[in-house]
């Protein structure tokens, strides 16, 4: 009979629930264990975890349905959708918009976004354009667009440790940094997926410039 395996697969499935990055799958596994211990609770004649455990069901299959809801309800107009995919991959359609509208966009040009010894007022990212970094009047390395400029700074808590500049003009994305400590402090899971992003352009950062110079100057150069 069946009835003995359905504790062993619902517990199962509750590890694998646990063990899920993805909210969605989260919630969607702990449906199917906690049907399947239901009905084990129910052949045993215990009624009481059965109706607990129907409860659970009946929870997490809201739960379910409002997250496909809010997936689907989010459309990203395309040229949003491009940069999601190629630099903001950590982040659901959802999240991104949601931070992508707590941004400015602007056109600067020939301006400073970062001054070396001293906070950074923005986190930037670049959307058109070349932003030069120098360290002591010596330039280091030039960011273009797709690149994220002081994430360092933002990350650590430290100040700039170098100087970045609009050559020209320059279209960007920028995020005043008292606004990026409110949603740390408001929303732990969904700052952890923005430090993914960033993370994940400092690698990036590293990788080309220790290709292209000593290991001190690609250190120097991811450091704003």
């Amino acid at each position: 009979m069946l009835a003995p395996y359905l504790v062993h697969i619902g517990y199962t499935l509750m590890l694998l629930a646990l063990l899920a990055r993805d909210v969605l799958w989260l919630r969607a596994l702990l449906v199917v264990a906690q049907a399947n211990l239901c009905l084990y609770s129910y052949f045993r004649g215990i009624d009481s975890i059965a109706i607990w455990n129907a409860v659970f069901v009946l929870i997490n299959t809201v739960w379910v349905i409002r997250i496909l809801h809010q997936r689907r309800a989010v459309r990203l107009p395309p040229e949003l959708e491009r940069i999601r995919q190629d630099h903001f991959l950590a982040l659901d359609p959802p999240d991104f918009l949601r931070l992508w509208r707590m941004g400015q966009r602007q056109t600067l040009a020939g301006s400073l976004l970062t001054r070396q010894g001293e906070a950074v007022p923005a986190l930037y990212f670049l959307l058109r354009g070349t932003v030069a970094v120098r360290q002591a009047g010596r330039e280091l390395t030039r960011l273009g667009a797709g690149d994220f400029v002081a994430e360092m700074s933002l990350l650590t808590g430290a100040v700039a440790t170098a100087d970045a500049a609009a050559v020209g003009e320059v279209e960007l994305m920028l995020w005043p940094v008292e606004g990026l400590r409110q949603l740390r402090a408001g929303n732990a899971a969904l700052w952890a997926r923005i430090q993914s992003v960033l993370g994940h352009d400092l690698v990036a950062k590293i990788q080309k410039a220790s290709a292209a110079a000593p290991t001190a100057m690609a250190a120097d150069a991811v450091g704003t």
